[in-house]
């Protein structure tokens, strides 16, 4: 198994980890949004899991939409699934939000049925999308990208989080802006 410290696919296959299962802890703690005894606990909960989703998950759509699917989007096969993932990201960011109003709502009886359905909602989402990610992206890219451009996207995402920061992380590994390229020709 790839090592995901220098693997961008296995970093970016771990984040989806993470974030199922800071998922699952929404859903938990929104099923907890009921027991008054708890509710305390659950909106904490919440609140960590929003801290998590700004923190990383927008850090990790753009590792996927500035770093590897411009890499990819040459590849015809996938590019349709590249811009309807595009615009899942885009559709989950809105369905945390709309989630993250409920909340704020502070649950009265509607937010406490409403939130666990929202919750509900996003993991068959996120579940659809890594699917995805996974079974159609991830192989398409270890059998087209070359080293080089795998190097580039996991520079890119260590500059995003401030390690290794030479150069802008909207650019290359040369800070010249991103051109397609890196793609092998053939299997």
């Amino acid at each position: 198994m790839p090592d995901d410290r220098i693997d961008p696919l296995e970093k970016l296959a771990a984040a989806h980890r993470s974030l199922e299962e800071n998922l699952n802890d929404l859903a938990r703690a929104a099923r907890a949004l009921g027991d008054a005894r708890g509710r305390a606990a659950a909106l904490e909960g919440l609140s960590s899991v929003f801290a998590y989703f700004e923190r990383s998950l927008c850090r990790h759509h753009e590792d996927e939409e500035r770093s590897l699917f411009p890499r990819l989007a040459v590849l015809e096969a996938i590019a349709p699934a590249l811009d309807r993932l595009r615009q899942e990201h885009k559709a989950h960011q809105r369905a945390i939000n709309e989630l993250r109003a409920a909340i704020a709502r502070d649950g009265g009886p509607e937010a406490v049925e409403s939130i666990p359905q929202l919750v509900d909602e996003l993991r068959a989402a996120h579940q659809r999308h890594v699917a995805c990610e996974e079974q159609e992206v991830f192989p398409a890219a270890r059998r087209f990208l070359q080293s080089s451009a795998m190097q580039g996207i996991m520079h890119e995402m260590e500059t995003r989080r401030g390690r290794g920061a030479q150069g802008n992380p909207a650019k290359g590994i040369s800070g010249r802006p991103y051109r397609p390229g890196g793609i092998r020709r053939g299997p």
